[in-house]
């Protein structure tokens, strides 16, 4: 947008008045001005489908209520194409987005979303308004150090009290009084009736889902109505007992049977959550029963009433439940180094593997070295602690120099000597796929460098000075890795125990800032994964997870684990992450766990052998042990 202060990043959704677009805060409306880390939301509020009356109303509730679980509004945005409510931007997409995923929920987790829900909407009810609208669309997911935080949104056809702090129904006759989502309005709502207890009947509907994966009542609009005046709620079985109580008593007709406040509410789920019989089950995933059984039983009711219901999106592509796959080993053979294994990464081409001052080179298999053999072993002048690989070699980084290896010799050649030591973790490094754009951090700087293409000879590098320097401002040093041949990512990790984050920030490989964003939680090891600016994570602390981050416009899936992963690494056949004990769990390219297996125990390094093997390295007392593994992929039901 021309002379705005915000630079568009992305579609991110599309609501009832117009779309939503994840944008960049500029240090001042200059098209040329800088980009800071600070992300925001503009809904789009098109004067055809958001009345004035409609649009005023959203403003006034979103201006007056601030509250961190419900969606702030930090400003107007008038265009010449357009006006844009601009509010805080939510990484995590919609709580629907969530429940369309597999596995995306332990009961404990969902509770604390139920119970941050509840503490936004008693904030709003005892300033006398009513949301009218609560759904899984209208919840917005930002990520915290402990999980998922819910942000009311979508005002639209809220409503205030004539009497603050009254909980008897109220009635206004207008044409839109029984808008809404009928798959969550309360009976009264049919009517025209509202009150702080239509709300709680919506929360109501939502813990049920969260809880089972379907809703209590289905069918069309019709039968929806029909069904939330008349037909009885009928409880699972699976369902614990404590918990039924909770939902029976939302869920009660008539409304002066159900929770007095949203405040009531929370405490009988904090008090549950304390219940042996719900605590016992409190990492279990959610939903508990199967997935396509309650579609049957719900009949997607949502999209019968005319409503649009957006399927979980990470990169472009809607997430599907796949068939289960089995893996098991057929072939196996142990390699043993002396000395602790430092790095273990792989290619399409090659797998290599530091040692000390060594470097193991083999061939992945049905490739050979251009010497004719499959393996080799390179003597470095120092010790080596990164291989960055490239198309025909890699470079290879110790404490205070960086080599270029070509595959056509493997002999060493220095492209950089930073001369003393660059701290206690040396510099850090990265190249892109094709050897000739480097990028390097050291203490209070970070420096782009052009490498040039390959002689005639195809063997000889040579970094020439920096073309471009950055002052980093942190006193440590980021991690580095290319997302394309054009852009260099730097990151940050920031383990601060009460405000845990990881920053991210992208420049060109000429050094030109691009962008960059926060992320409230702090991650550990990063891996590119095949889809563009889209990165799988291992977060520090926490409950067991890992991160699936489209980082342009940010866009984050979190997907639980049963334990903690200590390494990863992503294959053509899937992404594998191992735990301190061995055990492998295998998710596919959408992120879905798809199989699991046990291997080595302590792994340090994982990597992709052949087209469906891995390489597992592991430290022992004595050396190094590297397990090849050849896996058999079997597709079950």
């Amino acid at each position: 947008m021309q002379n705005s202060k915000y630079r568009i990043l992305g579609l991110v959704g599309q609501g009832q008045f117009g779309r939503v677009f994840c944008a960049s805060v500029r240090e001042t409306p200059a098209k040329d001005s800088r980009l800071t880390s600070q992300l925001v939301a503009l809904k789009e509020l098109s004067h055809q489908k958001a009345p004035t009356s409609e649009f005023l109303r959203e403003l006034w509730f979103l201006i007056t209520l601030q509250h961190p679980n419900i969606v702030t509004c930090r400003a107007l945005e008038h265009t010449a194409t357009g006006r844009y409510l601009v509010m805080d931007y939510c990484e995590g997409g919609t709580l629907r987005n969530l429940l369309k995923q597999d596995r995306p929920l332990r009961l404990l987790e969902g509770l604390q979303i139920i119970m941050g829900v509840l503490a936004g909407l008693d904030y709003a009810h005892r300033r006398g308004v009513v949301h009218c609208d609560i759904k899984p669309e209208n919840i917005l997911l930002t990520l915290g150090s402990k999980g998922w935080s819910p942000r009311l949104s979508d005002f639209g056809i809220a409503r205030r009290l004539p009497e603050i702090g009254t909980t008897r129904l109220h009635q206004e006759i207008s044409p839109d009084a029984t808008v809404g989502s009928p798959a969550y309005m309360a009976p009264e709502r049919f009517y025209g009736l509202y009150s702080p207890m239509s709300d709680i009947y919506a929360v109501g509907i939502l813990l049920f889902e969260l809880l089972m994966g379907y809703r209590p009542f289905g069918g069309t609009p019709g039968d929806l109505r029909w069904a939330h005046l008349n037909q009885r709620l009928q409880l699972p079985d699976a369902m614990p007992e404590p918990l039924q109580t909770i939902v029976k008593k939302s869920l009660e007709k008539l409304p002066a049977r159900r929770f007095a406040s949203a405040s009531q509410m929370a405490q009988a789920l904090r008090l549950v959550m304390y219940d042996p019989a719900v605590r016992q089950l409190g990492d279990c995933i959610i939903p508990w029963e199967n997935r396509e059984t309650s579609e049957s039983k719900s009949l997607n009711s949502e999209t019968e009433s005319g409503l649009q219901v957006q399927e979980a999106k990470i990169s472009g592509s809607p997430i599907n439940l796949l068939q289960t796959v089995g893996y098991a080993f057929s072939q196996s053979k142990l390699l043993i180094l002396p000395g602790g294994l430092t790095t273990l990464i792989a290619t399409e081409t090659y797998l290599y593997a530091a040692v000390g001052t060594e470097i193991k080179v083999w061939c992945q298999p049905g490739n050979q070295l251009v010497t004719g053999e499959t393996e080799t072993s390179i003597s470095m002048p120092d010790t080596v602690r990164d291989i960055l690989p490239t198309t025909h070699g890699c470079c290879v980084v110790s404490g205070q120099k960086l080599y270029w290896l070509s595959d056509s010799s493997w002999d060493p050649l220095c492209l950089l000597d930073l001369g003393v030591r660059q701290g206690p973790d040396g510099c850090k490094a990265a190249v892109d796929s094709d050897g000739r754009w480097l990028t390097v951090a050291v203490p209070g700087e970070l420096r782009f460098y052009s490498l040039g293409a390959n002689n005639s000879g195809g063997d000889r590098k040579k970094a020439l000075p920096p073309i471009a320097t950055v002052t980093l401002p942190e006193h440590y040093l980021p991690e580095l890795m290319f997302l394309d041949r054009r852009h260099v990512l730097a990151i940050w990790p920031d383990n601060e125990q009460k405000n845990p984050q990881t920053t991210f920030r992208v420049y060109t490989r000429r050094g030109t800032a691009v962008g960059a964003v926060q992320l409230s939680a702090s991650i550990g090891q990063l891996l590119l994964t095949p889809e563009p600016y889209t990165l799988l994570g291992i977060p520090h602390g926490g409950k067991a997870a890992v991160l699936l981050m489209k980082l342009w416009p940010l866009k984050v899936a979190r997907l639980p684990l049963d334990s903690f992963p200590v390494s990863a690494c992503v294959a053509n056949w899937g992404w594998v992450l191992a735990d301190v004990g061995g055990q492998m769990v295998v998710l596919n390219t959408q992120g879905i766990q798809v199989g699991s297996f046990s291997g080595p125990a302590v792994p340090k390094a994982i990597a992709p052998w052949g087209k469906k093997g891995l390489v597992i390295g592991v430290n022992t007392e004595g050396g190094s042990h590297l397990h090849f593994l050849d896996i058999d992929v079997a597709e079950g039901k």
